[in-house]
């Protein structure tokens, strides 16, 4: 049981790491003049951030099962709300993308405001979770 625990947490770091890193990536694209093609890249961003959000979840469930649930401490409890907040985020990302036409251009910008807002928060509290979780542990 040991190995199992100790590869689910290297798989998690990894997957926290891959999550964070896709969630830059928004910043490499969120200047594209073309909305069309903009529209396709968050959402192919967001399906890959997904899926590494489905990994760092189901690694972490992983790690409680084989302690059975026996250990919790601030810093899963902060993790668990942390995933469940990204998911509510990721939600309203794409929510908020579907009503957007193509001719408007102040609505385009504001969401493009808004969606760096919301990676900029979410990369932040990560990295202060990913970070507390590395010391505590």
């Amino acid at each position: 049981m040991d190995k199992l625990f100790t590869a689910s947490h290297h798989a998690h770091m990894l997957s926290v790491v891959l999550l964070i890193l896709g969630q830059f990536w928004y910043f490499s694209f969120k200047n594209e003049s073309d909305f069309i093609r903009f529209y396709r890249k968050i959402g192919i961003m967001l399906l890959v951030q997904n899926v590494f959000l489905g990994m760092v979840i189901f690694t972490g469930l992983l790690m409680l099962a084989v302690t059975k649930f026996s250990v919790w401490n601030l810093e899963i409890v902060l993790m668990i709300f942390l995933a469940v907040g990204i998911i509510v985020h990721q939600i309203l990302i794409n929510k908020r993308r579907k009503g957007i036409t193509t001719t408007d251009t102040t609505a385009q910008e504001a969401y493009k405001a808004w969606v760096a807002k919301v990676m900029g928060a979410e990369i932040g509290a990560e990295i202060v979770v990913y970070a507390s979780a590395l010391v505590l542990h």
